[in-house]
């Protein structure tokens, strides 16, 4: 019995050193795919989805992410990429070219000679050693240190598609929006805290708002366009008449019941209405719907409202203004109706005699002169306790072609909004990714507050070590060591390719500047913006944690694809294929030459089932 018949048709299997090398090659290959992107001089990729969606982007694991390969080996490194953005969001590239270099140089040992089990027992004791030298390298700081923090944000947005004039504005921006919603004292922060909002524009106009901006209107002409010292609640009950999710049905007797039920309804939204105005609230935002009636009386009042505000936007706005979420306003539906208008009388003249110390607010007066529920935010109305929010303004203005509602000047706001500009809708999307990429080296900081030099240098530093390490063992590890050692250079290397240096002449300034470094770090790398080997610190500064993810990510990929030696490939049952009318779509035997005019004679309606993308 032969392989064919062991393991059915269809299945296809490579083992032995043939399919070690097969895995090794595909790997190279993705590696080669991103290679070009590295670094501040890095280029960028192009891709259209099926659906003519376009990305542009250089960022290693959103190409990695895009492509569709079949390769299990080729899987394994895209999925190694995307492990690194998940855990430390930056040196997506890096893991992926030190892996492929890594893979080149296995080959290398393999021609040699040398069994798998000793390239992967030398890979292991090289990280070891890579990892205590990062450690020695490494260099712990005050995770508070607004200047460490804004060094390593243009370090990170230097080698993303942010260009170098607008780089340091946004890398500012960026260190403000995580110093405002970190919390030190516990190393911790909270990324969704950080809102990023895109509007097409001029990419100076970029702006943190120390609060929020919701992509709404104000829902009446009629409204103020502007509130100073803004009193915000926020409510997660419908001001309109109820809608059953359910069909529903009424039954009314008399033609009379039918102006009475219209009535009760008119009269719970003016009483929750008048709940509003009594709490001293003058801007209120509601997930639910606001009919406009409600909107009508809520002019009249001088009140703010936006309505179908999403979800998230109404607990960042809570973070934000420290306001409470008002899940159900209480409204008096037993009162008489005559009851309820003097009610509502007595209150407008009370919310009038407001309005006018609003419009007429001195923003020099003292605290005593102060309206009182800005002392107290809380408002108690019955048994609900409802807390008020404060922004120093809310406005409206257009951003682009559209209108946006802006809630800024919260006193300890817990949540921001970064509002990104670009030209296009591409380069936006490629400004949100190296925004979250800065973010999260940040978040790294924080969390484990170590750097080290960027531009290469602490690669270069590590395979020193690892190179005077490997002249003390005897036996065939000694090669494997020194050649880990070589796979860490490339990445200095790839730097100063894609910069247009000349890679033989860098090569070798960096390893006689690191010779000569007597033991201590020379923190030599490469300069891709001027196109020179200097001492990058502390001007080019990373995270520890990202350095150290990258080496142990690649090391174990590595590894992995080593000890393989046998890959089995069942074919799918199911093949997509797009025929020469258009047509896509899959079936079985769809990789083989075939027609469908059987299908066409038969008639749409009695055609089989298909795939469709």
């Amino acid at each position: 019995m032969d392989t064919q018949q062991l393991f059915g048709e269809g299945v296809r299997r490579t083992n032995g050193s043939k399919a070690r090398r097969y895995n090794l090659l595909a790997a190279r290959l993705i590696a080669e795919i991103v290679s070009n992107c590295l670094g501040p001089r890095g280029l960028e990729k192009m891709f259209t989805d099926i659906l003519g969606e376009l990305t542009i982007t250089k960022d290693g694991a959103t190409i990695l992410r895009k492509i569709d390969v079949d390769h299990p080996a080729a899987k394994v490194l895209i999925e190694a990429s995307n492990a690194v953005d998940n855990e430390v969001g930056d040196g997506t590239t890096s893991v992926v070219i030190l892996a492929g270099a890594l893979t080149k140089k296995t080959e290398e040992l393999l021609d040699m000679g040398i069994s798998p089990a000793s390239i992967v027992e030398g890979y292991s004791n090289s990280l070891e050693i890579a990892l205590e030298a990062l450690h020695d390298l490494s260099q712990i700081c005050d995770n508070t240190d607004k200047d460490i923090m804004l060094k390593l944000a243009i370090t990170c947005l230097q080698s993303k598609v942010v260009s170098h004039s607008s780089g340091d504005q946004i890398a500012k921006l960026v260190v403000d929006a995580v110093r405002t919603i970190a919390d030190f004292s516990n190393n911790t922060i909270e990324l969704d805290d950080i809102k990023i909002e895109e509007k097409p524009g001029n990419v100076l106009d970029t702006k943190l708002v120390r609060g929020m901006v919701l992509d709404k209107t104000i829902d009446s002409t009629g409204m103020p366009k502007i509130i100073n010292h803004a009193k915000i609640m926020l409510i997660d009950d419908e001001l309109e008449g109820k809608r059953t999710k359910l069909e529903a049905e009424i039954q009314i007797d008399s033609p009379d019941h039918i102006g009475s039920y219209k009535d009760q309804e008119i009269l719970t939204i003016k009483s929750k209405i008048q709940h509003i105005i009594d709490s001293g609230a003058n801007v209120i935002i509601s997930r639910k719907g606001i009919n406009t009636l409600a909107q009508h009386m809520l002019t009249q009042a001088g009140i703010i409202s936006v309505r179908r505000v999403k979800e998230n936007d109404l607990l960042w706005l809570a973070k934000a203004t420290g306001a409470s979420i008002s899940e159900k306003l209480s409204h008096t539906g037993d009162d008489s109706q005559g009851h309820e208008h003097s009610h509502n009388n007595n209150n407008h003249h009370h919310r009038h005699h407001r309005d006018n110390s609003h419009y007429h607010y001195d923003s020099h007066k003292h605290e005593s002169d102060q309206d009182p529920h800005e002392k107290d935010p809380h408002y108690h109305h019955g048994d609900i306790d409802i807390k008020l929010g404060y922004a120093e303004c809310v406005y409206e203005k257009f951003v682009g072609d559209d209108k946006m509602v802006f809630i800024e000047g919260c006193k300890n706001p817990k949540a921001v909004t970064l509002l990104l500009r670009a030209s296009s809708n591409e380069a936006l999307a490629e400004y949100h990714r190296s925004v979250l990429d800065a973010i999260n080296v940040l978040k790294d900081f924080i969390t484990k507050p170590s750097i080290v030099s960027g531009g290469g240098s602490t690669e270069m530093a590590i395979a020193k070590r690892v190179k005077e390490k490997a002249s003390q063992i005897a036996g065939r590890e000694q090669i494997v060591i020194q050649k880990f050692a070589e796979a860490l250079e490339e990445i200095p290397l790839t730097i100063a390719r894609n910069a247009g240096m000349n890679i033989i002449d860098t090569l070798a300034e960096l390893r006689s500047k690191n010779f000569l470094s007597n033991g201590n770090a020379s923190n030599h790398g490469v300069d891709a913006i001027e196109r020179t080997v200097k001492v990058m610190f502390p001007y080019v500064i990373e995270p520890s944690v990202v350095k150290e993810q990258i080496i142990k990510t690649a090391v174990e990929v590595t590894n992995m694809l080593i000890r393989v030696d046998d890959v089995l490939m069942a074919k799918p049952t199911m093949y997509t294929h797009t025929h020469a009318d258009g047509t896509n779509h899959s079936h079985a035997d769809g990789d083989k030459r075939h027609e469908h005019d059987y299908f066409d004679r038969l008639g749409k309606q009695q055609r089989p089932m298909h795939h469709y993308y």
